[in-house]
């Protein structure tokens, strides 16, 4: 399931990219076809389309490999009740991330967050699109996120030592979500910057959905490796 799933991400950041260049490009309409509006029903960056579809289901993959560190049982898995409780905590928050996916539902918390603002405060920074969210958001998420690579991190370093080959892959992938997800919120936080001057969008959305499929990916995978070690 890892490669396939691998391959239809890089599948949708190119067409991500793609979208985002053809935008009022010169071969935006070739041989009579809107390529741009083709590729947007394959753009990772708008909602109800085949990629959001798809970002969903990375979301709720992490989850279920989650399911699998959270509860299940191996004599050789031996980890304390409370980094039980956090693999726990991560599936639950996963699955409802990839429902979030498709509904939107922290940009809308946003909105309404935002509306809420502007009555206590009249100079706060505009925003259409509601990115708000990274205030109520962010320090919980990012919170969260810290300590279960703190937990992941101990598990794997108790693999046993003939098995280095896995830990060195179990590091590596947790290392590469560890860049790219808090990323995630820097790139949200320049688009809110940019946008608030009307820049219009920038090709930062792109480079946002890139580290977020990538850095849930790589949390996946991480989760797969200890997984399969340990035969859960």
């Amino acid at each position: 399931m890892a490669w396939p799933l691998f391959l239809i991400a890089l599948f949708f950041i190119l067409t991500t990219f793609l979208a985002y260049l053809s935008q009022g490009s010169d071969w935006q309409r070739v041989f009579g076809i809107n390529w741009h509006r083709v590729l947007e029903l394959v753009d990772l960056r708008r909602e109800n389309t085949l990629a959001t579809w798809f970002s969903s289901i990375v979301f709720l993959a992490v989850g279920i490999s989650f399911v699998l560190l959270g509860w299940g049982y191996s004599p050789a898995f031996t980890i304390s009740r409370w980094t039980r409780f956090v693999f726990q905590l991560t599936a639950i928050g996963a699955v409802l991330l990839s429902a979030d996916e498709v509904a939107s539902i922290h940009e809308t918390v946003g909105k309404w967050f935002k509306r809420v603002i502007n009555q206590l405060w009249s100079q706060a920074p505009p925003d259409n699109r509601g990115y708000s969210w990274i205030i109520l958001f962010a320090p919980v998420l990012l919170g969260c996120f810290f300590a279960l690579v703190y937990f992941l991190r101990q598990v794997i370093a108790t693999m046993p030592l003939n098995q280095n080959r896995q830990r060195q892959s179990a590091y590596l992938t947790l290392l590469v979500a560890l860049v790219c997800l808090p990323g995630v919120f820097v790139f949200e936080a320049f688009e809110w910057w940019l946008a608030s001057f009307n820049q219009g969008v920038s090709i930062l959305t792109c480079f946002e959905e890139l580290f977020e499929i990538i850095g849930m990916y790589s949390l996946f995978l991480c989760a797969v490796l200890i997984a399969r070690r340990y035969q859960l």
